[in-house]
C-alpha cells in the first residue's frame, strides 16, 4: 500500500514521495519509498509509535494512520476467528472420519460367540459385540481374537417396570436389563424383634431386619451362684457383663492347709487363696531320713536307702534304648558357661549285633563362652571290608544353641537300623567341673534332630585299614634316604600289582568313587599315570603316563617331544614364543628343517601369517612360500604368493621346475 503526500501550507512536503510499507520485523513504517530506514514513523508490533521527522506529518495523516491502525486489528481479530472456526470444523471432520471408519468395521451385535467366527469376508479392524459373554471381538487379521473391553450399549431394552420386593426365590421370565438406578421397594419388618429363647425357632418371616433394630434385653436379675460341684443349669437369661459369683475359698480361720504327708485326692470344693502358706514339715540337722528332703552339704552323688541311710552311686549310670529301627541318641548337654574349661566325660555302647564302641568328649569353654566340642569315636571291632559300619554307632555328631556367652552344645549318636537293644553307660567322668555335663541320658531315641550339626570322625583300628578325619602328617625321625624309608610308602596289591593315591574321593567309603577324583597310579605294567578316576584307561590313553623305564611320556596317548632323541610327531603341534635349528651335520640335506610333499597333492609350504588359534585355512594378509603339485600352474616348481591366491593365474613370485624361469604377476624377469 502506498500514499503520495500531498503539499502541505507550510511547503515541507512538496514532490516528495513516501509510502506505507511493514518491515521484516513487522513494524507499519511511514517512509520514503527508496529508503525505507529513513522513516519518519514506526509503529512497532506491540504498540510503540516512533517519530522521527514530526514536520513531513500533518494532523489528517496521524488521523488516517490512526483509522487504519483500528482497521488493521478488525482485520486481525477477523482472521483469528475464521482460523478457530477452521480449528472447530477440522476437529468435527475428524470426529466424523472416526465414527465413519468405527461404523465402516462395525460388524453389529451377535447372540453367540459363535456367530462371530462365523463371519465372512472379516478385514482388519473388524470389531463386533456378544451377548454371550457381553466382550468385544476384534480381528487381527488372521483370527477373531475376544478382548476385555465390555460391550458398551445393552443388547436388550430396560425395563420400566418397578423392581420387585425380596421374598419367595423364583427365576423370572424378563428379558429385560435393570435399570442403573433400579431401586427396591423396602421389605423390612415393622414388628419389635423378640427375646432370644432357649430352643430358639427358625421363624416364618420373609422381611429383612431393619440395621438399627434391637432384641430385648433377656439376662438374669438373680445374683450368680457360688462355684461348686457343677450344674448344666437351666435358666434361659444371659449373664450381665457386670456380675460376678460368689466366693468360694474358706473363710474359716481355724481350717489351714493339711501338713504334706501320703498323698490323697481330697474332697474339699473350695479354692485355695493364693497367699495360703502349708505348715512346715522339715529340719535341718544334717541327716537325710525319710522324712527329711534336703541335707546340708549333701552332695549329687548321694542317695537315700529304704532305712534311711545315706550312700553313694558306685555303679555308673546307664540307660538301655531300643534301635531296631534306628535313630539318634542324645548322650548329654554341655551348657552356657563364661569361664574356662574342659571337663570331661566318656560313654561305652554295647548292642547285641556288635562290639563295644567308646565314646570320649571334652567341651572347650572359653571367658566367651564354649566354642567347641572334642571327641575321640572309636569304631565297632567289626565292619565292613569298604570300612562300613555293620551294626551299631556309625555318627558322632552335635548340635549347638546360641552364641557365645549363650551357646549351649548337645552330644549325639546315631544308631544303624537293626541295631537291637542298646546299652549306653556312662564309663568314666573327671572330677574337674562335673556340673557342666548335664542332661546325661535322659532322652528318649528319637528318628530326627534338627538345628546345625557337626560331625565328629570315626576313629578305625589302621591295621586292616580304616578313615582318618582331619589331617595327617608324616615325620620321619630315624629314616634315611638311601634305604627308601623316610616317608610314606604304598606296597603292591596282592592281586595285580598296582597302587594308587586317591584325591577327592568320597568321605563315607573306601571302595567307590565321585565326580571329580583324580588318582596317581603305578599300574600292573609298572607305568606311573595321573587320570581322573572315572576315565581310568587299561592302555593309558587317557591322562599323564610314564613308562616302566622312564623314557618315554605321553599325554592322552599322545607322546610329548623329545629333543633329545629322534622322534616322529602325529598330528598338530603349536609352538608358543620361538623354535630354533641349530645343525649339527654338514651335507646331506640335513642342516635345517626339512618338509615333504604331501602325498594327497604333492604340495609342500611354510604359511606366515596365518591364525594363531586354528591350524587349516587362512587369513587376510597371510602369506603362502612353497612348491606347487604336478597339477598346478607352475608344477612342481617354486612359489611366493599372498594365501588365497596360489590357484589364481599370473599372481606373486614363481620360478620353474627346471630352476630357468622366474616370473612375477605373470610377466617374465
Amino acid at each position: 500500500m502506498q500514499y503520495t503526500k500531498k503539499s502541505s501550507s507550510l511547503g515541507v512536503m512538496d514532490n516528495d514521495n513516501y509510502q506505507l510499507t511493514i518491515d521484516d520485523q513487522n513494524n507499519l513504517l511511514y517512509c520514503p519509498k527508496n529508503n525505507p530506514t529513513d522513516y519518519a514513523m514506526k509503529l512497532t508490533q506491540d504498540g510503540l509509535l516512533i517519530v522521527n521527522n514530526i514536520q513531513l506529518i500533518n494532523n489528517d495523516f496521524l488521523q488516517k494512520i490512526i483509522i487504519l491502525e483500528q482497521q488493521v486489528q478488525n482485520i486481525q481479530q477477523q482472521i483469528n476467528g475464521y482460523s478457530q472456526d477452521i480449528g472447530q470444523l477440522q476437529a468435527d471432520v475428524q470426529v466424523i472420519n472416526t465414527e465413519l471408519a468405527r461404523q465402516t468395521h462395525f460388524r453389529g451385535y451377535f447372540s453367540t460367540n459363535d456367530e462371530i467366527l462365523e463371519l465372512t469376508n472379516p478385514a482388519i479392524g473388524d470389531y463386533a459385540y456378544s451377548a454371550e459373554d457381553l466382550l468385544v471381538w476384534d480381528y487381527d487379521g488372521s483370527q477373531w481374537v475376544e478382548t476385555d473391553k465390555i460391550v458398551p450399549d445393552q443388547m436388550t431394552p430396560a425395563s420400566d417396570a418397578n423392581p420387585l420386593s425380596d421374598g419367595t426365590v423364583t427365576a423370572g421370565t424378563s428379558a429385560e436389563y435393570s435399570r442403573g438406578d433400579h431401586i427396591h421397594p423396602l421389605n423390612i419388618s415393622t414388628n419389635v424383634p423378640i427375646s432370644d429363647t432357649a430352643d430358639g425357632t427358625v421363624g416364618t418371616s420373609v422381611n429383612y431386619a431393619r440395621s438399627d433394630h434391637s432384641h430385648p434385653i433377656n439376662i438374669s436379675s438373680t445374683t450368680p451362684l457360688q462355684d461348686s460341684t457343677g450344674s448344666v443349669g437351666t435358666a434361659n437369661s444371659y449373664a450381665r457383663s457386670g456380675h460376678q459369683h460368689v466366693i468360694n475359698v474358706e473363710t474359716n480361720a481355724s481350717n489351714i492347709p493339711q501338713v504334706d504327708g501320703v498323698g490323697v485326692n481330697g474332697s474339699s470344693t473350695y479354692y485355695s487363696r493364693h497367699d495360703h502358706v502349708h505348715p512346715q514339715q522339715l529340719t535341718y540337722d544334717g541327716n537325710v531320713t525319710a522324712t527329711k528332703f534336703i541335707k546340708t552339704g549333701g552332695l549329687a552323688t548321694e542317695v537315700q536307702c529304704a532305712n534311711g541311710d545315706t550312700t553313694t552311686i558306685d555303679s555308673k549310670l546307664s540307660r538301655t534304648y531300643n534301635s531296631g529301627t534306628g535313630g539318634y541318641i542324645r548322650l548329654c548337654v554341655f551348657p552356657a558357661g563364661t569361664s574356662t574349661g574342659a571337663p570331661y566325660i566318656q560313654f561305652q555302647v554295647q548292642c547285641n549285633t556288635n562290639a563295644m564302641q567308646t565314646i570320649d568328649l571334652v567341651p572347650n569353654y572359653t571367658v566367651n563362652g564354649i566354642n567347641a566340642l572334642y571327641g575321640v569315636f572309636t569304631a565297632p571291632s567289626y565292619v565292613q571290608t569298604i570300612m562300613n559300619v555293620y551294626y551299631g554307632v556309625d555318627q558322632l555328631l552335635h548340635t549347638h544353641t546360641g552364641t557365645g556367652s549363650q551357646a549351649i552344645y548337645s552330644a549325639w549318636i546315631h544308631m544303624m537300623s537293626g541295631s537291637g537293644m542298646v546299652t549306653v553307660s556312662v564309663s568314666k567322668q573327671g572330677t574337674y567341673w562335673p556340673t557342666r555335663v548335664t542332661e546325661i541320658l535322659t532322652q528318649d531315641i528319637v528318628s530326627s534332630i534338627s538345628g546345625s550339626q557337626t560331625q565328629i570322625p570315626m576313629t578305625f583300628n589302621l591295621g586292616s585299614g580304616g578313615i582318618i578325619g582331619d589331617i595327617l602328617q608324616v615325620n620321619p625321625l630315624d629314616r634315611n634316604y638311601n634305604y627308601y624309608n623316610n616317608g610314606i610308602r604304598i606296597g603292591n596289591n596282592n592281586g595285580d600289582s598296582t597302587a594308587s593315591l586317591y584325591l577327592g574321593c568320597i568321605k563315607t567309603a573306601t571302595n567307590t568313587t565321585q565326580s571329580g577324583q583324580w588318582e596317581i597310579s603305578k599300574t600292573s605294567d609298572k607305568a606311573l599315570t595321573i587320570n581322573p578316576s572315572s576315565l581310568r584307561k587299561a592302555d593309558h590313553s587317557v591322562g599323564l603316563s610314564i613308562d616302566g623305564d622312564s623314557t618315554i611320556i605321553k599325554f592322552n596317548g599322545n607322546e610329548l617331544v623329545n629333543a633329545g632323541t629322534d622322534q616322529t610327531i602325529n598330528g598338530t603341534k603349536i609352538f608358543n614364543n620361538v623354535v630354533q635349528i641349530n645343525p649339527t651335520n654338514t651335507g646331506d640335506y640335513t642342516e635345517g628343517l626339512r618338509i615333504c610333499r604331501s602325498t594327497n597333492n604333492q604340495w609342500s609350504n611354510i604359511q606366515f601369517g596365518c591364525g594363531s588359534n586354528q591350524t587349516y585355512g587362512f587369513i587376510d594378509n597371510q602369506w603362502l612360500v612353497g612348491t606347487p603339485g604336478g597339477d598346478f600352474l607352475n608344477p612342481l616348481g617354486f612359489v611366493i604368493v599372498k594365501a588365497g591366491e596360489q590357484m589364481t593365474a599370473n599372481r606373486g613370485l614363481m620360478i620353474s621346475a627346471d630352476g630357468n624361469t622366474l616370473t612375477f604377476n605373470g610377466r617374465t624377469l
